[in-house]
């Protein structure tokens, strides 16, 4: 099994490479602006691992929440990679990556973004059978209910503002003190399941979820 999988949902600019089952390459760095040189990075490093794009089994997305421009750059270089190549996309949403660092000490993790307009992002994950498991898409929610509904969670977030207003206010919310970012490493962990069911994600169906919609409804704040 060899897979390609890339995350740009946020400053934090991912590639992990499995192959042969194996993951052999995982590279990540906060670059503004980064996602505009993400096919000359993959070219770079393919190139260094003596590697061809042809030799892929399925190509890898994190979709998700993120950036308007990183998002829409990434999902253009995969779909030009699966046309052209006649290969599969597995779309894994984005916040898994955040839960799969917690699994050997939590088993409830819940990940947030700021979706602006005083609303999230927000998914929540169980741990089952030795990976995280979504409980339920990613919802826009206001951040007290949400952290409301999982009190007894993890929580996990990259937007340290969130974090510190949240400890304000909710004293008692259990928060991972760092930033904790999508990596590709992550993604590709969770679409090994997908990649065997043959979960393939079809082009007429592969959409981003972006972190600002221009919908957002203001509802209930901290």
């Amino acid at each position: 099994m060899n897979l390609l999988a890339i995350d740009t949902s946020t400053e934090n600019i991912s590639l992990s490479i499995m192959w042969k089952g194996n993951i052999v390459f995982d590279f990540n760095r906060r670059i503004r602006f980064g996602a505009s040189r993400l096919a000359s990075y993959i070219d770079r490093y393919l190139k260094s691992l003596s590697l061809s794009l042809d030799k892929f089994d399925a190509f890898v997305i994190g979709a998700g929440p993120g950036s308007f421009t990183g998002l829409r750059i990434s999902f253009s270089v995969i779909k030009a990679f699966s046309i052209s190549l006649n290969k599969p996309i597995i779309s894994i949403g984005s916040f898994i990556s955040c839960a799969y660092p917690f699994i050997k000490s939590q088993e409830k993790i819940a990940v947030i973004s700021d979706a602006r307009r005083q609303l999230i992002y927000g998914a929540a994950f169980k741990l089952k059978g030795g990976i995280p498991r979504q409980e339920e898409k990613e919802k826009l929610i206001s951040p007290g209910e949400f952290m409301k509904e999982k009190s007894d969670y993890l929580f996990v977030t990259y937007d340290e503002h969130l974090r510190n207003q949240a400890l304000g206010l909710h004293s008692k919310i259990n928060f991972y003190p760092r930033n904790v970012y999508p990596k590709a490493r992550y993604i590709l962990l969770s679409a090994q399941r997908h990649y065997f069911e043959r979960k393939f994600t079809p082009l007429e169906k592969l959409e981003p979820l972006y972190l600002h919609p221009k919908t957002c409804q203001v509802r209930n704040s901290l």
